[in-house]
């Protein structure tokens, strides 16, 4: 995935919306959205060469999703795991979740997921930082977002991994840093988003869908890509709220196909009880 935009407590309180484009080789193949894992269950597309995912939504609780990072593709270690391997891994964790963690990576735990937070935001938290520590990866972003809780993974070749959590308001992450302004697409989405105040999940929506169909112009980077070898090939939109679920999937790009509803693949009714 290449872009991904994140409205933490933008439409009210406690609730959350992610909407990304899915850039990626067109001759990679993957699954539309599926279950992944029945219990927990999650639900995601599924890359069939490596078997993970790049967005994964647990129950009616959680969105997981990871990024690719600028790297020097010469010192990538090539005895590295899938990352979607990985999303799913966090996706899927248990609540008391007891994976080791170094001193270091345990302090930058507590001070991303302080104590009294969301139990299954630490948890995956440490599943992400433990995994980190005893695999190689190509680097990336991992975002964990959730109604009470959003945290993310920043994981670079050679260096520590950097936890931030992210706080309220809207919030972009491509390929490098979130809310990066030397990234041009960061840059001009977060600046377009900067002043929206949605009335409504319906608004914020139609918000969203038009920015991840904007092919650009005019000085403006484009979100939806049709050039070069990484190219726009899927574009989802998740909506978690107290006692409601939206989730919504784009298979190609989303300026030529529509976002349909995903309610039957996550087997959850939009209200919950």
């Amino acid at each position: 995935m290449c872009t991904l935009i994140l409205g933490r407590d933008v439409v009210a309180p406690g609730t959350l919306l992610v909407a990304a484009n899915r850039d990626e080789d067109p001759a990679r193949p993957s699954d539309p959205p599926v279950v992944l894992h029945e219990h927990p269950r999650i639900v995601g597309g599924r890359d069939r060469r490596a078997g993970g995912t790049w967005l994964a939504v647990r129950e009616a609780r959680a969105v997981i999703a990871i990024l690719n990072r600028r790297a020097d593709t010469a010192a990538l270690p090539p005895d590295r795991r899938s990352r979607g391997a990985l999303t799913l891994d966090v996706a899927s964790v248990a609540e008391d979740d007891a994976s080791p963690l170094g001193p270091d990576d345990e302090q930058a735990l507590l001070a991303c997921v302080p104590d009294g937070a969301d139990p299954l935001a630490r948890a995956a938290l440490r599943r992400a930082l433990a995994a980190i520590a005893g695999s190689a990866y190509a680097p990336f972003t991992l975002i964990y977002a959730s109604a009470g809780a959003v945290w993310m993974v920043a994981h670079d070749l050679g260096r520590a991994p950097v936890c931030r959590a992210i706080r309220a308001g809207w919030h972009v992450v491509t390929h490098a840093d979130l809310d990066d302004p030397q990234e041009p697409r960061t840059a001009w989405l977060v600046a377009d988003l900067a002043a929206f105040r949605p009335r409504s999940i319906d608004d914020a929506e139609q918000r969203l869908g038009d920015l991840l169909r904007s092919h650009g112009g005019g000085g403006v980077p484009a979100v939806c890509l049709h050039d070069g070898r990484m190219v726009t090939v899927s574009s989802s939109m998740v909506w978690l709220a107290p006692g409601e679920i939206r989730y919504r999937h784009a298979e190609g790009r989303p300026c030529e196909h529509p976002f349909e509803d995903q309610r039957a693949v996550l087997a959850l009714p939009a209200k919950l009880p």
